[in-house]
């Protein structure tokens, strides 16, 4: 960069170097992928089951996994590019209009922060689990009651803050809080080759057995389905199935974009931006896949999926009313079957470790995108302050950390809150990114020739538009069949609020910093044709 660039930017910028330090190693970030995209999504999996009954779910994984796959190309593409603290939302501003870049990522930035709030809440869940699954199998009427506490308003709120303090700490800690989430990395995937080999290793001809055994019900697995298919569950084709479950399986890849927000500390940026995003997807895609298979193997597909749609709506099934408590933990199922606490306890840890350890790399990508935005200029310049010693931005981490004990307590003590599902923050904002990366080459030639690190071209037309096109059709077929699921998008006046305060509220801050800055004489549009140094 020429010393007149230098000035230039100098003059735009707060300051020419951010003060982050590139020590992130790209399998710290590889596996901080892992726990932000699986944390909890086993859990799901299993409990989401009813919304496309009879699907061919390796077909769903693999519809899903293609523009997937395309989307975490365009996001590799940003992350080399802008390898700067919040690096896919600096890129997708200058991609597109400023405005729309910083709307866009303020949506997504309060998905994120309403979702450290609420799995921090969720944290208690899988104690309840635990206890619950323990107490249930040697009837154990105190491990049972622990089960109150975990689940009751106040134990999840305790245990919550616990969960927020914990990862605050570990995401505080520079390349020690990284080193923490590359060991509870690969602690997650040898818990889950474990569960794997347990999964496999049981038939649903065992599993029914055992069902009736410890219920003391005869037939408990055809007790379950036809209570459930009585009370209005149907099965559909495989086909329409997969096609049904598109925006569920969507949802369950979401936020493998969040190692561009630290890529401005990523060593070896195009490796690690390769492994932590495009590769991690994939792998995860597998992940899913062999997941979902192994629990069909060994429970059987109609039982729980019937199981799902009982546990949802709370049916009156004559097995449900004796395991309730255990909701649709698939380790407890194993466990009557092979009579192992052992295995059990590492079963739930691989369900319940990438949930706790994904927080901490939450918390960082949190405060980096609050770091980009100090040096737009469109947040106060103090959330950019590093600190000397161990070069992480504590006002910013104050600030995410505090989002994320609001949400906390909102989905505590307005349970309303939980209505107003984030999947469709993810369909439009990933949907606006692919669709102005696309476009970025034909309304923004010289930026995309000066910026954009992969500028290879099939014909005229580059390779991140004939990518970004398909992938932004794909997302709004997935928004269109999203609109007015029960479950990921009601359409009632919480949801239609929520979404227009989050938006609206995103354009506002813009104008106000906008604003702000005319007043001081700095000009916002010079500002996002330029790239601060890293």
């Amino acid at each position: 960069m020429s010393k007149s660039n230098i000035d230039k930017n100098q003059s735009l910028f707060i300051r020419q170097s951010s003060g982050l330090i590139r020590e992130v190693s790209p399998w710290a970030s590889f596996f901080a992928t892992f726990g932000l995209v699986t944390g909890g999504v086993p859990i799901l999996i299993l409990s989401w089951l009813y919304l496309s009954p009879g699907a061919n779910w390796p077909l769903a994984y693999l519809i899903t996994l293609i523009p997937t796959l395309g989307m975490a190309f365009l996001f590799y593409v940003a992350t080399t590019s802008t390898p700067r603290a919040g690096g896919d939302y600096v890129f997708n501003a200058r991609a597109s209009h400023p405005i729309m870049g910083f709307t866009n990522y303020w949506a997504l930035w309060i998905a994120f922060a309403l979702s450290l709030g609420l799995y921090s809440y969720l944290g208690a869940q899988w104690f309840a689990y635990l206890f619950s699954g323990i107490g249930l199998y040697y009837n154990n009427s105190f491990l049972i009651s622990l089960r109150s506490f975990f689940t009751s308003t106040t134990g999840s709120v305790i245990v919550g803050i616990i969960v927020l303090a914990v990862s605050t700490i570990a995401a505080s800690l520079g390349r020690y809080g990284w080193k923490f989430i590359f060991i509870a990395g690969i602690i997650s995937i040898i818990a889950t080759i474990i569960t794997f080999i347990v999964l496999a290793s049981i038939s649903s001809s065992q599993f029914y057995s055992s069902l009736s055994s410890f219920t003391g019900i005869n037939n408990a697995y055809e007790n379950v389905v036809s209570t459930a298919t009585s009370n209005g569950l149907t099965f559909v084709s495989p086909l329409e199935g997969a096609l049904l479950a598109i925006p569920v399986v969507w949802y369950f890849y979401v936020w493998y974009n969040l190692p561009a927000s630290w890529s401005g500390e990523m060593r070896k940026v195009k490796f690690n931006a390769l492994i932590s995003i495009v590769v991690a997807i994939l792998f995860i895609g597998i992940y899913y896949t062999i997941f979902t298979y192994l629990n069909i193997h060994a429970f059987g597909e109609k039982f729980l999926t019937a199981w799902s749609y009982t546990v949802a709506n709370n049916l009156n099934s004559t097995v449900y009313q004796k395991l309730s408590n255990i909701g649709t933990f698939s380790p407890f199922f194993a466990l009557i079957v092979n009579h192992s606490l052992p295995l059990y306890i590492i079963m739930w840890i691989a369900f319940w470790l990438p949930n706790f350890y994904s927080l901490s790399p939450l918390t960082i990508a949190l405060t980096r995108y609050l770091f980009a935005w100090s040096f737009d200029r469109i947040m106060p310049e103090k959330l950019a302050d590093v600190n000397e010693r161990f070069h992480i931005p504590f006002k910013a981490t104050i600030t995410a950390v505090s989002v994320g004990i609001l949400g906390l307590l909102l989905y505590a003590f307005i349970p309303a809150i939980s209505i107003v599902d984030i999947t469709v923050v993810f369909e439009i904002s990933y949907a606006i990114f692919a669709l102005t990366t696309a476009i970025m080459p034909f309304i923004k030639k010289g930026l995309f020739e000066r910026m954009v690190a992969v500028k290879t071209k099939f014909g005229r037309i580059p390779i991140i538009s004939l990518i970004g096109f398909p992938v932004f059709g794909f997302l709004l077929y997935a928004l269109f069949i999203t609109w007015g699921n029960p479950v990921l998008l009601p359409i009632n006046l919480p949801t239609l609020l929520s979404l227009g305060i989050i938006y609206a509220s995103g354009i506002i801050i813009y104008h106000i910093a906008y604003f702000i800055n005319s007043r001081k004489g700095i000009q916002m549009k010079l500002l996002f044709n330029e790239i601060r140094s890293e």
